[in-house]
């Protein structure tokens, strides 16, 4: 008899502005998301003035990158990321490597930040440190995502691989009567959300959505 699947666990991922102004790095760690096998159950392009950059990063006020990091952070548009793994947040946080550039670099070559980052700041991505920073940080980017309602309702399902893509809420969910899964060997999701941001995936395309804002790679 095959072992129950494991819970699943959320956890916040930030593409940053470094990353977010090369298309490429953007498709090279979409690609890294879905080569690990997490759902990403929402997406969506975000931007923080210097007072909610202040507010995110409270944690870190005084030291001496503080200021440095926040108007980084506030400098242009990122991508905010609910991410869900069994183990999603120390398997986001080794994905990404270290969070100086320079010991990725060496230590973990392969690692997003070992790949694309450019200094401890310009480090191509954030995720949270802990189960109880990532339910803060979602709250924080996206305030209607009802965190306790998914895990009662919608991990069990998807944990058992019942999905269905919302285009219109932008999210994975849970299908409670069976599994829906749309497209065709000619459609596929977009690997930039630059280009495509109406895609949600879980390793192969959930569903097809052809917009205006998609490439026409992909649709």
């Amino acid at each position: 008899m095959a072992a129950p699947a494991r819970r699943l666990q959320l956890t916040l991922a930030l593409l940053k502005p470094d990353a977010v102004a090369h298309p490429l790095v953007c498709e090279a760690v979409h690609a890294a998301i879905l080569r690990h096998r997490f759902l990403i159950v929402r997406a969506k392009e975000v931007r923080c003035g210097a007072e909610q950059s202040r507010r995110f990063y409270r944690e870190h006020a005084g030291r001496f990158f503080y200021q440095r990091l926040v108007e980084f952070m506030a400098s242009g548009p990122m991508w905010a990321y609910i991410l869900a793994h069994e183990n999603a947040v120390p398997l986001w946080r080794s994905l990404m490597g270290p969070t100086k550039v320079f010991r990725a670099r060496h230590s973990d070559p392969d690692s997003i930040r070992g790949a694309y980052g450019l200094t401890d700041t310009r480090n191509t991505t954030h995720g949270s440190d802990s189960p109880a920073s990532a339910s803060r940080e979602i709250a924080f980017f996206f305030p209607e995502f009802d965190e306790q309602r998914w895990y009662e309702q919608e991990e069990p399902r998807l944990r058992c691989g019942q999905l269905f893509h919302s285009t219109q809420e932008r999210l994975l969910g849970a299908q409670p009567a069976q599994v829906q899964i749309q497209g065709s060997a000619g459609h596929h999701c977009c690997p930039c959300p630059q280009r495509c941001p109406e895609w949600i995936c879980s390793g192969s395309c959930v569903s097809s959505h052809k917009s205006e804002s998609c490439c026409p790679q992909c649709c």
